[in-house]
């Protein structure tokens, strides 16, 4: 009888543990794996996204460098430009201050002798030498070469200062231009025979193929 009985108890009590580990049993429905119903599981957290680059602006790069000359290089990572820039501002700067100083030289020196000198000017020292030194007609020969070139070199700042600025627009522009440097040419011999109908007779097409890469 305790036999049976302990028999029996065995039974039941394995009957129940499987009863219950099948209630905390979960299956997956993704793969094999089985998970119970004790086990945490953690979700994972989803990546961190990349900060979104702020736009690179051709315009804001032109307005710039019309501001600042050389600003709107900076702005697009062209630091090595900055001097080029001002090199030759300041080298064509000092020539449209030095030409027209000597135009204004000559050109007191030219009053002076032909008696047209405004009232309240007085000639300096280099100037008196001028007047000293040249007739009238020299000395208006003299003047009218370094007002063309007071004007030349004027223009050609222009230009360079509106260089400055294109140079940071067509920059602007190809800041985010992907410039491989898979730059090739092949050149390969080509092959293909003529398509019907079959009355003529078949001659191949004989050529040559090329391919750019850029």
């Amino acid at each position: 009888m305790p036999r049976r009985f302990l028999f029996l108890l065995g039974i039941f009590l394995s009957l129940a543990f499987q009863q219950t580990e099948a209630q905390n049993v979960v299956f997956d429905t993704v793969g094999n794996a089985v998970i119970t119903a004790d086990t945490v599981v953690k979700q994972q957290k989803p990546a961190k996204t990349a900060k979104a680059k702020k736009p690179h602006s051709p315009t804001k790069a032109t307005i710039m460098s019309a501001c600042l000359p050389g600003l709107g290089q900076v702005y697009n990572g062209k630091w090595w430009k900055v001097p080029i820039v001002y090199a030759g501002l300041g080298g064509l700067g000092y020539l449209v201050y030095s030409n027209y100083s000597e135009y204004s030289a000559y050109l007191h020196a030219y009053e002076f002798q032909t008696g047209d000198l405004p009232e309240g000017v007085t000639l300096n020292a280099h100037e008196t030498e001028l007047a000293n030194k040249y007739s009238s007609s020299q000395l208006q020969t003299y003047k009218e070469s370094y007002r063309r070139d007071f004007e030349f070199y004027t223009i050609l700042t222009v230009a360079w200062y509106g260089l400055n600025i294109l140079d940071a627009c067509v920059d602007g522009h190809l800041y985010n231009y992907d410039i491989s440097d898979d730059l090739s040419l092949s050149v390969d011999p080509y092959l293909r025979p003529t398509e019907p109908p079959i009355k003529t007779p078949q001659y191949a097409q004989v050529g040559l193929s090329f391919t750019l890469n850029f």
